[in-house]
């Protein structure tokens, strides 16, 4: 491919691919079974609802660690995301019926309208170069009635509290080096929340795209859990940025 013709999305698709092999090492990614499963679950029901039996699309799925969740629930999944190394391994985790992952574009969806009864998505809409469209697609794409779940996090802008646990974190350890780091950046500049996703302005361009009936959902407990065994630095530095798990609706009418 020439430089010509690469384009921001090839960026994001590189970076993830990049990340595929050591994904699952991070814990602030990892759901392993027992209570963290759990209280992903807890998240997700309270969410989502009942997912027995339901269609549920899990956009930008990665190794496909929500997904377990979801099909731990009876739903059945479809995993999209934009790097087959991604979902390769989302594939070998969840191997049989009731699911299937293709390699797509959260902006760009091929189903027909109204074809999914719920949506969710972890650390995809910071990642969104354009975030409007996505919506309308993904507001599309869910019958009337149908519920989506938004588990995010803003990691650009940090709060006083923040930022204190960023610099005694900086104290105790140097951050872990992580591949693609200095693309990740480049890519946080261009997207649409450039300047830090807050749930506030999610809220509002959710409602643009005509979704409606928000729920707001705490994470602390969550993620606590995850980070347990975790040094304290690495406790501070991932407990740091203002993370947040929205719920909305399609309406009936």
């Amino acid at each position: 491919m020439s430089l010509a013709n690469y384009t921001l999305k090839d960026e994001i698709a590189a970076y993830w691919t990049e990340r595929s092999a050591t994904f699952d090492e991070d814990v602030a990614h990892r759901i392993p079974d027992g209570p963290v499963a759990e209280a992903w679950k807890a998240l997700i029901r309270a969410g989502l609802g009942d997912l027995h039996g339901q269609r549920v699309l899990d956009l930008g799925c990665g190794t496909g660690e929500i997904t377990r969740m979801l099909r731990a629930l009876g739903a059945e999944v479809t995993g999209l995301d934009l790097s087959e190394a991604m979902l390769a391994r989302a594939r070998a985790k969840n191997g049989g019926p009731h699911h299937r992952a293709f390699l797509g574009d959260a902006e760009s969806l091929p189903d027909r309208d109204a074809t999914y009864d719920a949506v969710v998505t972890r650390h995809l809409v910071w990642t969104l170069p354009d975030a409007p469209a996505a919506f309308a697609e993904w507001h599309r794409v869910l019958r009337p009635g149908g519920r989506l779940l938004i588990v995010d996090g803003d990691f650009v802008s940090y709060t006083a509290i923040g930022r204190l646990k960023r610099a005694i974190a900086a104290r105790l350890a140097p951050a872990p080096s992580r591949p693609g780091a200095d693309t990740a950046a480049r890519i946080q500049s261009q997207v649409h929340y450039s300047a830090g996703l807050r749930p506030d302005a999610l809220r509002a361009d959710l409602a643009r795209a005509g979704f409606a009936g928000f729920r707001d959902h705490p994470v602390g407990a969550l993620y606590r859990i995850m980070l347990r065994d975790a040094s304290l630095a690495t406790r501070l530095r991932l407990s740091a940025p203002v993370r947040f798990a929205i719920s909305a609706a399609r309406p009936t009418d």
